[in-house]
């Protein structure tokens, strides 16, 4: 790798930790998710792809790895899923198959760095691949995040139908948001336990989430305030995803996705339409009563966005 592609990448780096820095600002929100998207978007997966292929045939003696096996891809056996982290801030997944002699690439996917590859069971006869990233942007105002996704094999490639954040630590000067002096933060701890709920895949988590100041960013902390959310997922095979709840829209409305700072109009939900609970996303309404409260969804045709909590009737669940 020459001077010049190590210095625009770096260019590259601080470009996105910029526009992270922009959105946060912007909306007083902060946002591990994004951060993690931006992150992954900026990637080059320069290598990335030949290194996998070497693991697969046994070629990559010291490279630290992770492996996982299991039947991921219906009806074609036992693949094999490796996981490579490729530096501080990329890793890279791929699933292999056995061809005549030699694995097989069947997809890859760029990630953050890999902390956890395995292979989970939905339902019987279908599993999932789940892996847990780490996202570390300690820059000043920073981000030192972990997150759980869960993929399973659709139309031909890895298709994400979980996510939550494992483990969340950000600060931020409070100058930035013209709030004053001193520095802010948002701990997160998440306990997951998966489990199974009438044969199929449920996932349980609490998180213990506390804002706190300090005079300075790494002074002595003090509570703001705390609070304790527990939320259960079960895998939906007529949606295709892990679901909290079904819910119906009581009245026209949009759903939104996002947009740098904003939330956007993608299409127009009827009244009485039926979608997929995903996600509450509750937590800058949490931080800043008044903020508007979403949760995000999945349509029938597919799409995920955010909907506003009043447009939304929850259907009784088990």
């Amino acid at each position: 790798m020459t001077y010049r592609w190590l210095w625009l990448r770096a260019l590259a780096i601080l470009a996105v930790a910029a526009f992270v820095f922009w959105q946060r600002t912007a909306t007083g929100q902060p946002g591990p998710y994004e951060a993690r998207e931006l992150a992954v978007m900026g990637q080059e997966a320069r290598g990335g792809k030949e290194i996998l292929e070497d693991l697969a045939r046994g070629r990559g003696a010291g490279v630290y790895h992770l492996e996982a096996e299991g039947d991921v891809i219906p009806d074609t056996g036992v693949e094999k899923i490796i996981g490579v982290t490729l530096s501080k801030d990329r890793g890279m997944l791929g699933v292999f198959r056995q061809g005549d002699g030699q694995p097989v690439m069947l997809a890859s996917l760029d990630t953050l760095p890999l902390q956890e590859v395995r292979v989970v069971q939905l339902e019987t006869g279908r599993n999932a691949v789940l892996i847990r990233e780490l996202l570390d942007e300690r820059f000043g105002a920073y981000f030192l995040s972990s997150f759980y996704v869960l993929y399973i094999w659709e139309d031909g490639k890895l298709q994400e139908i979980w996510r939550k954040v494992a483990s969340n630590e950000e600060r931020w000067n409070k100058k930035w948001m013209a709030r004053g002096e001193g520095w802010q933060g948002v701990s997160e701890q998440v306990t997951t336990d998966f489990t199974r709920s009438e044969g199929k895949l449920a996932i349980k988590t609490t998180s213990n989430q506390t804002l706190w100041s300090a005079p300075a960013a790494t002074g002595p902390r003090t509570k703001v305030q705390s609070r304790t959310v527990t939320h259960t997922y079960r895998w939906e095979p007529a949606w295709r995803a892990m679901v909290m709840a079904e819910g119906r829209v009581n009245a026209a409305t949009a759903l939104k996705e996002r947009r740098g700072n904003k939330y956007v109009d993608r299409l127009q939900l009827a009244a009485g339409e039926k979608v997929a609970v995903l996600e509450d996303e509750d937590l800058l309404a949490w931080l800043r009563p008044g903020e508007p409260s979403y949760w995000r969804v999945k349509v029938r045709n597919g799409q995920v966005g955010y909907i506003l909590k009043s447009y939304l009737d929850l259907q009784p669940g088990p």
